[in-house]
């Protein structure tokens, strides 16, 4: 959300610098992400979370401001004149889908350019102009909240409107000229003939404002959010109206936005009044009582507040809160906090007004536990592991969860066997990975123009299974590498394995592709084999004799083999290692040592002897 700070002063008296202002708004949770000071004024840009979304306009972040400087908002809006001849118009409400909706004609509308004063602040809001009727329900939408739209009253059939869900599949050109098919149970309105609004998201080409346009039926509404949220996801179609809606709009608040907008529009285009006011609303969008225990609070909280620090807060807050019997405020929670639900919603607001920094300082309280907390994971394993790798050579990357069905199909893999998200936010995040393969894969790729060796692992969550009910949700880790050979990648696989104490062949893991080598291993279940106990075998105090063999044999011999041959020969022979490979010749290196005494140049000479011996007898080695 942009502010520029000479909006917000229309409303409130700030003496705050723009730092300061950015340090108290960020202490009350509304992040100011950034301060930009443009020739003649200062914006800042906040961060809104979900549950605030009153604090989606100007007025919005106005009222914390005067909260955080316990002053009163400058705010007045004058009431829509009375009407001078009245023009026909019905409408057909579903209190389902809008549960308030407010209206009002205005004839001899002039449309033109909007005045300057109003194009810049809706330039400084990153919203063009369009012009001088449509500027005005973008600007009061900015200003309080409120999303607005504007219909040319002459173009509508029947001079009435039907509110229906959609059924699916019908044909809706916004007003900006794109065509769109539309999803079952959007919000629509339709004319007594036709399909005019793509409520709270897009306005109709068909029934848009117009340069000829005289006429005009001026609307605001609170509509289903769930269902605004759906229509908005399904079609990709997001505006600043459906992200307001979306989030829950002030249900009450209707009457106060068609005022001002009606008022400008009077203002600026010099219609008059050609309708009743349209207020239709379920009887129960009122503020609602909510009651907070001060012996509560201050449990909660961990210390005493003064009640009269307490009933300042939230009066600062526009609660009007009072004290009744056994130590309770009551407040009136107006209706643009729809946030405010239960106590623990008014004692948070409390404790953020009065600034968690002013907390007092205390050591925290409570026993250590002693049992393991549901879900534990033990990371030291997984840092072994990965230590291993960037050992090796290997550079961690965290990839997506969420996979397109196109990077499914370039694997080989069927989407129809794959798990798959209801609501994707983009196609590209469609269905949720069964395999860390798809993105190692487009990693690799997308370095090959920038790095000639490219060696990078992953260990992450896949997702398998066809549907929820059989689905399973297990780490595995991969590698993929175009430097490595094969056979370093196999050491590596069977230092990891030695490492977790798993007897494992590490080959059938491996993948040779076109442009490298492989791996994916189910690490959960691997975890399952591992063996923790180790044996601690003290140094040996006696010295090694090591020596070099080189040995001519064929070549369709295996060094694994061989190697297997020389260490069945004697319990001296504690390590051996090929050296040394040319033609048909291997050298291996060998060492000799026994744990109790010191090894004689004899001793280990009948040990090379038997060696050889068996070596010639079972491979023809010379």
């Amino acid at each position: 959300m942009l502010a520029p700070l000479s909006w917000l002063k229309e409303y409130v008296d700030i003496k705050l610098t723009p730092k300061e202002l950015a340090e108290k708004l960020t202490e009350v949770g509304l992040g100011v992400e950034k301060i930009t000071k443009t020739s003649d004024d200062v914006i800042l840009e906040l961060e809104i979370t979900p549950n605030r979304p009153d604090c989606l306009s100007i007025v919005g972040i106005a009222r914390e401001i005067a909260a955080i400087e316990r002053k009163k908002i400058k705010f007045n809006i004058k009431p829509i004149p009375k009407p001078s001849g009245k023009l026909p118009f019905k409408i057909h409400n579903d209190f389902e889908l809008l549960e308030h909706y407010s209206c009002v004609i205005i004839k001899n509308v002039d449309i033109k350019d909007s005045p300057e004063w109003l194009k810049k602040r809706l330039n400084q809001l990153g919203s063009r102009s369009i012009n001088n009727i449509v500027d005005i329900t973008n600007y009061v939408m900015f200003e309080l909240g409120v999303p607005l739209h504007a219909f040319d009253y002459d173009l509508i059939d029947g001079k009435e409107f039907f509110v229906k869900k959609s059924k699916g599949g019908e044909k809706f050109t916004s007003v900006d000229g794109l065509s769109y098919s539309l999803p079952k149970d959007a919000i629509i309105i339709e004319d007594s003939k036709k399909l005019i609004d793509l409520v709270g998201i897009k306005g109709g080409l068909n029934s848009g404002i117009k340069k000829k346009t005289k006429n005009v039926i001026l609307q605001t509404s609170a509509d289903n959010p769930v269902l605004i949220r759906r229509a908005s996801q399904s079609l990709g179609l997001r505006s600043d109206a459906s992200a307001i809606l979306e989030r829950g709009v002030d249900k009450d608040g209707m009457m106060l936005a068609l005022s001002r907008a009606a008022n400008l529009i009077l203002e600026l285009s010099q219609g008059q009044i050609a309708s009743e006011v349209f207020d239709i609303k379920k009887p129960d969008l009122a503020p609602w009582k909510l009651n907070l225990r001060i012996d509560r609070l201050n449990k909660i909280l961990g210390f005493v507040i003064p009640e009269n620090k307490i009933l300042s807060i939230l009066e600062s807050l526009n609660l009007s809160p009072k004290i009744t019997k056994n130590n309770i405020i009551q407040s009136i929670i107006p209706t643009y906090r729809n946030d405010l639900k239960i106590e623990e919603d008014l004692i948070e607001e409390v404790a953020r007004i009065y600034g968690y920094n002013n907390f007092p300082k205390t050591m925290p309280v409570g026993e250590i536990p002693t049992t393991q907390i549901p879900y534990f994971k033990d990371y030291r394993l997984d840092e072994k592991v990965k230590n291993i790798l960037k050992a090796s050579g290997f550079s961690e990357i965290y990839t997506y969860s969420l996979i397109s069905e196109k990077d499914l199909t370039e694997t080989g893999i069927n989407s129809q066997n794959t798990l798959r998200v209801d609501n994707p936010v983009s196609r590209e995040f469609e269905y949720l990975r069964p395999t860390l393969k798809i993105n190692l894969l487009k990693a690799l790729v997308q370095n090959k123009s920038n790095f000639h060796k490219i060696d990078l692992f992953e260990l992450g969550k896949v997702y398998l299974g066809q549907n929820i009910d059989e689905s399973n949700e297990t780490y595995f880790l991969s590698a993929i590498s175009n430097s490595k050979s094969f056979f370093e990648l196999k050491g590596v696989l069977e230092r990891i394995f030695e490492d977790l104490g798993i007897k494992e062949d590490p080959t059938k893991y491996i993948e040779i592709l076109d442009d490298g080598f492989f791996f994916e291993l189910n690490y959960s279940e691997i975890l399952k084999k591992i063996n923790p106990n180790k044996i601690f075998k003290p140094l040996p105090k006696y010295p090694p004799i090591m020596e070099d063999v080189s040995l001519t044999v064929e070549n369709n011999i295996k060094t694994i083999d061989i190697i297997k041959n020389i260490k069945n020969q004697s319990t001296l022979i504690v390590d051996i290692s090929l050296l040394d490979r040319f033609e048909d010749s291997r050298t291996f290196h060998i060492v000799y040592q026994d744990r109790n005494k010191n090894l004689t140049g004899e001793e280990v000479a009948k040990i090379r002897e038997k060696i050889l011996k068996s070596l010639k007898a079972k491979f023809g080695a010379k």
